[in-house]
């Protein structure tokens, strides 16, 4: 192969390297944006239609259906990549600024990407569309002879027709270029015009089939100026649409088409926003300029508008046009009677109230802001109210209820209980203090005084009789069930009073009603339970001593006491009482004294038959409910029994104790002292001789059994165990005999802070002994018995060395003194 050859193929090869490159590279810019809107960018710019490059270039014979001829990939890419990437730096640049365009009327047309997209591919052909070169006709022969044609305009600006020749197209109308196709066709298709006489047999359609691509240039105040290629039926909107619209500086109603240095159209947006018709908004031509100037005059209208928003505006469009085209017009609730205008003047602002009778006649000025504020809705022009004791409370309008009498017929009248006596009326004076008068509806009614005339703002109370006297109750306690439940009635006017709430039942207070018995009241409250004494029920009386105020009459007798028996079973016979009740009667249902519940004790451990055994008398004692048990088995240790017991310490006494160990806690800043939880219940361990208590039931050992008790019988225990300040704490074996030192030897022995006569025993079953001196001098130690637990405490470090030596003192002044005694006494006995 030649050098040269070779050479040229390198060269090739090197340079389709570099465009897979660049269009990667191109490919690669592009994704970092929105997709949408480049796809968006890239419709418009092929006129809506998304079709790939081969589709556009294959043939559209017999389709109808139109393509675009664009230019080449690159440039098509390019303009969309630059559109794509002014609009994403608009978006990511000053927020401000953003906030301020979409504050601007007619901006969201153009932000929104699914917005005035030029689907020119089912656009009509417009009748004055200008032919030019990359532009394709479509012909169809139809009749006597059939034919079909897909010719495009040359560059020269003709089409070719077979058997025809070149016809020139260029410059011309579709439908001038529809005759002058015409009548060339006519001369090899005789039947398209008539002919001596006959009449036309044939007929010919001449249709746009591809257009080509224009580019028209985008100058001025636009989010992304520049030039664009689109397709040759876009208009002044397709060209905005690509540009990303009018920007923060940009004008709305002044956008300018130049062609050929001329000006051939200018473009108010306005008018497609109010209208929803765009008059000037002419197909653009290639080479054409669109330019988007500054805005001159614009004004923010805010407040009870339905488009608050930032208008352009002439200089010869009023306050009113402004709000009722362009801002939709005023809310509902819109205040109309003053608008608030902002002005800039030379140094400062300045507020102006502008009157709404004068809208038409005013005419904003650049950087006004006119505020439209929200009527009172917390207040109303003519509202009287009415409460308490009618049919329908609430609010009316005084306009409509000029009159006391008026306004109540108005509520549907008085409830049954209404008083009417006194109805007040309180209203609100010039000063704005408040007058109260009172109104006597029955004399109204009888005409003895007049109709009350009703003003703004006036409150008109009906009270009920039942508000006006006390809540009349009873109160039941003791032996009944005080079930909420229970079957009570909630009519207002059968009670007298006011209803009792859940809360007042469960403490056992109702609603007194007339002639109600003691049964009445039992059955109220749910009924009597099991160990009520109904042949012993008290009920206690106020004493009223109405209309005695003399105090020479006053006694010390606060209440009367009645005693009496009622029908067990609360029915309606001879044996039920008779007695009613009055109001604030309290009833005391006592307890029989013969009624008990069944307690039952628990036996655990050593016996024959170990478990829970119910109590059969208050008296029964320790020996019986062992004998019960089949007695102790041979692995039983009596002298190890305990006896476990139920405490309940009251509510207050629990809170009492808490209080003063927290008090000592907080007192002795200088020692940690720890707090022990007090409970309201708690076990607690009794040391009991059950030894005794079995051979001799008439001893004290033998105590009396408590609901709950807890008798508890170990096996021999065979160890010993050894707590606190020791060399070794641990469990020895126990050995009989052994005296109280030889279980600490076998703990290593006491250490240096062993507090020796402190030390003490507790034993199996519960009880404790402790070390005790003789003469001040020697400890001796309790006896050690089997499970028995020795505990060592530890001396306590901060008694100081002065505590320690008073003690030393102490303990030899005990021992002399012990030994003078002795003394004396041996002298006195010679």
């Amino acid at each position: 192969m030649p050098f040269s050859s070779f050479l040229k193929k390198t060269i090739v090869s090197i340079f389709c390297l570099g465009f897979l490159l660049t269009t990667n590279s191109l490919v690669a810019q592009i994704s970092p944006y929105n997709l949408s809107s480049l796809q968006s960018a890239a419709s418009m710019l092929q006129g809506g239609s998304s079709v790939s490059a081969s589709s556009i270039k294959g043939d559209s014979k017999g389709s109808g259906v139109r393509s675009v001829k664009t230019t080449s990939k690159e440039t098509n890419v390019a303009d969309s990549l630059r559109a794509a990437t002014e609009v994403k730096k608009a978006s990511s640049g000053d927020s401000a600024t953003l906030a301020y365009r979409k504050k601007l009327f007619g901006y969201s047309i153009f932000n929104n990407d699914r917005a005035f997209t030029a689907n020119v591919e089912r656009m009509a052909t417009p009748k004055n569309y200008v032919l030019g070169p990359d532009d394709e006709i479509i012909i169809d022969i139809t009749g006597y002879s059939e034919a079909h044609y897909t010719l495009p305009v040359t560059p020269d600006g003709y089409i070719k027709v077979e058997k025809v020749g070149a016809i020139p197209v260029n410059g011309l109308t579709i439908e001038e270029a529809k005759h002058r196709i015409v009548n060339r066709l006519s001369q090899i298709f005789v039947g398209l015009k008539s002919y001596n006489g006959y009449p036309a047999n044939t007929s010919a359609t001449v249709s746009l089939g591809s257009i080509r691509t224009i580019k028209v240039s985008v100058i001025g105040e636009v989010i992304a100026p520049g030039t664009y290629s689109m397709p040759s039926l876009g208009d002044v909107m397709v060209a905005l649409r690509l540009s990303g619209g009018p920007n923060e500086n940009g004008t709305f109603r002044d956008i300018r088409v130049i062609r050929g240095k001329k000006l051939v159209a200018q473009v108010d947006l306005y008018d497609l926003l109010t209208t929803g018709n765009l008059r000037q908004n002419i197909t653009l031509k290639d080479q054409d300029i669109v330019q988007v100037g500054y805005y001159k005059n614009r004004v923010e209208i805010t407040g009870n508008v339905k488009k608050p928003a930032i208008f352009e505006v002439h200089g010869h469009e009023s306050l009113e046009r402004i709000i009722a085209d362009y801002a939709g017009g005023f809310k509902p609730e819109a205040y109309r009677e003053i608008l608030k205008v902002q002005r800039f003047t030379d140094k400062e602002m300045k507020l102006i109230d502008l009157n709404g009778d004068l809208l038409s006649s005013f005419y904003p000025k650049p950087g006004d802001v006119i505020n439209v504020e929200k009527v009172l809705t917390t207040r109303f022009e003519n509202l009287i109210k009415l409460s308490g004791s009618v049919f329908r409370p609430g609010t009316y309008s005084v306009t409509d209820n000029p009159t006391l009498t008026k306004l109540i017929k108005r509520a549907d009248g008085f409830t049954e209980d209404a008083f009417l006596s006194r109805i007040e009326i309180i209203r609100i004076n010039d000063d704005l203090s408040k007058t109260s008068m009172a109104i006597n509806y029955k004399d109204l009614v009888a005409g003895k005084v007049e109709d009350v005339v009703l003003k703004r703002q006036d409150e008109v109370m009906v009270y009920s009789s039942h508000e006006l006297i006390e809540s009349q109750v009873v109160r039941i306690q003791g032996e009944i069930n005080l079930k909420v439940t229970a079957p009570t009635t909630s009519d207002v006017s059968t009670l007298g009073a006011a209803p009792v709430n859940a809360d007042a039942k469960q403490n056992g207070v109702f609603p007194y009603l007339k002639n109600m018995t003691v049964e009445d009241l039992i059955i109220k409250a749910g009924g009597l339970k099991e160990s009520a004494a109904t042949g012993r029920v008290e009920v206690i009386r106020r004493k009223k001593n109405i209309g005695k105020d003399d105090p020479t009459q006053i006694t010390p007798v606060i209440g009367e006491r009645f005693q009496f028996a009622i029908n067990a079973d609360l029915s309606l016979n001879e044996t039920a009482s008779k007695f009613i009740l009055e109001p604030y009667d309290e009833v005391f249902v006592r307890s029989s004294p013969n009624y008990e519940k069944q307690q039952f004790v628990s036996v655990e451990g050593q016996v024959v038959f170990p478990s829970t055994y119910g109590l059969e008398r208050k008296d029964e004692k320790i020996y019986d409910i062992v004998k019960r048990a089949g007695g102790l088995n041979n692995q039983a240790y009596p002298k190890g029994a305990t006896l476990i017991r139920q405490v309940k310490i009251p509510a207050a006494e629990v809170e009492r104790r808490r209080k003063v160990a927290q008090d000592l806690a907080d007192a002795r800043t200088d020692e940690v002292v720890k707090v022990e939880e007090v409970k309201e219940f708690s076990q607690e361990s009794i040391g009991i001789d059950l030894v005794e208590a079995l051979d001799n039931p008439a001893s004290d050992a033998n105590m009396i059994l408590q609901d709950g008790d807890i008798l508890r019988i170990p096996k021999e225990p065979q160890t010993v165990r050894l707590q606190g300040e020791l060399l070794y704490p641990t469990s020895t074996r126990f050995m009989k005999g052994m005296p109280f030192k030889h279980y600490i030897s076998e703990a290593g022995g006491f250490t240096e802070l062993s507090s020796r006569k402190r030390a003490y025993i507790i034993y199996a079953n519960g009880s404790v002994d402790r070390t005790r001196k003789v003469l001040g001098l020697v400890n001796v130690y309790p006896k050690v018995e089997p499970g028995s637990e020795i505990i060592v405490p530890k001396l306590n470090l901060k008694t100081g060395a002065t505590q320690q030596l008073l003690s030393v003192i102490s303990t030899v002044s005990a021992s002399l003194s012990g030994i003078v005694g002795i003394v004396a006494l041996i002298r006195t006995l010679q």
